[in-house]
């Protein structure tokens, strides 16, 4: 069972973690922190209220592992990799995964592309449960 936190309309992988996507549009809009709501609001009008106003790139996709759309916000430089890598996928097909990378303090959203057909080699331990609970 996938992970709700990878689900979500707001995907939020850990380091390590891929959610395949499709990309479906890319729009710029104003975001702010709203007190009373305690929490980042899009905004067409007004931010006189608002705190921490400022422009993202929101960049909606279908998460292939939800089958929903889910969307990414994306500050100038993400979005600058993200067209790289959307430009190699549309030169040589395959699958777009998202995940986000611990860079200095704070984490970044990271794209790669995926080559067709290519399986993951995962590993499977077997283990009795009694020695894992022992």
């Amino acid at each position: 069972m996938t992970e709700y936190r990878l689900r979500k309309r707001y995907v939020k992988p850990a380091e390590g973690e891929f959610v395949p996507i499709v990309f479906v549009e890319l729009t710029r809009r104003t975001v702010g922190w709203s007190p009373g709501l305690r929490k980042s609001v899009y905004v067409d009008g007004d931010t006189t209220d608002l705190k921490r106003v400022r422009e993202v790139n929101v960049l909606k996709v279908i998460n292939m592992l939800s089958g929903n759309i889910s969307e990414i916000e994306l500050t100038d430089e993400e979005m600058a990799q993200f067209d790289e890598v959307y430009a190699e996928l549309q030169e040589r097909g395959g699958q777009v995964v998202y995940t986000r990378k611990k860079k200095d303090r704070g984490t970044i959203a990271f794209f790669e592309l995926r080559e067709p057909g290519k399986k993951e080699k995962t590993e499977v331990h077997r283990a009795l449960l009694s020695d894992r609970l022992s």
